[in-house]
């Protein structure tokens, strides 16, 4: 199908060098910790996770199920993540592992979903430039912050709170766009 949606990645900042100096049992305890964490928000907010990408997630909002609220979902749900990263880093102390930092980009703009793959190994998945354009915003991020693209923030019903409009030119994208630096959303 091809629909409109808001497609939500995410990543870890700085986790390939921690990667490095952690034993394999425990990174991979400290990662599936982060993302039961994570995918909880995601599903909590009527969010579908698409795949876990390395140390980063694809999620989307509005599919399988439509939703007209989806970009306000997205950001819910991004809010959450960051919100829950404090839980995620009391946990990771408490065990003896560095604290983490995630960056998360959304996107909203009409994509092709459905089941991709072959006759062997088939998955639900999303294809398209706004699937790209969500990955190069989250590239921006620096750690904790949550970045829209002026169709995201356009899509959004509630009002927003915005730290600051960072002006960038993404590979891909004809010209500069506005990335919004989200902090809230709807009443304080």
């Amino acid at each position: 199908q091809k629909r409109t949606l808001s497609v939500l990645m995410s990543d870890l900042r700085g986790f390939t060098a921690l990667s490095e100096r952690m034993e394999p049992q425990a990174l991979i305890t400290m990662l599936n910790h982060y993302f039961g964490e994570m995918y909880e928000e995601i599903e909590r907010c009527h969010g579908t996770l698409i795949e876990f990408l390395g140390d980063g997630m694809l999620g989307i909002f509005g599919a399988p199920t439509p939703n007209d609220r989806h970009a306000s979902d997205a950001v819910a749900a991004a809010l959450g993540m960051q919100k829950r990263m404090e839980d995620v880093n009391r946990w990771n102390r408490e065990h003896g592992y560095e604290p983490l930092a995630m960056g998360v980009g959304i996107n909203t703009d009409s994509v092709i979903l459905g089941n991709i793959g072959s006759l062997k190994r088939t998955k639900y998945g999303v294809l398209g430039a706004a699937v790209n354009l969500a990955g190069r915003i989250e590239s921006y991020t620096t750690e904790g912050q949550i970045l829209l693209s002026p169709s995201t923030r356009a899509a959004v019903g509630e009002e927003l709170t915005i730290r600051r409009v960072l002006p960038v030119q993404p590979k891909g994208v004809d010209g500069q766009i506005e990335l919004f630096d989200v902090v809230g959303i709807g009443a304080p």
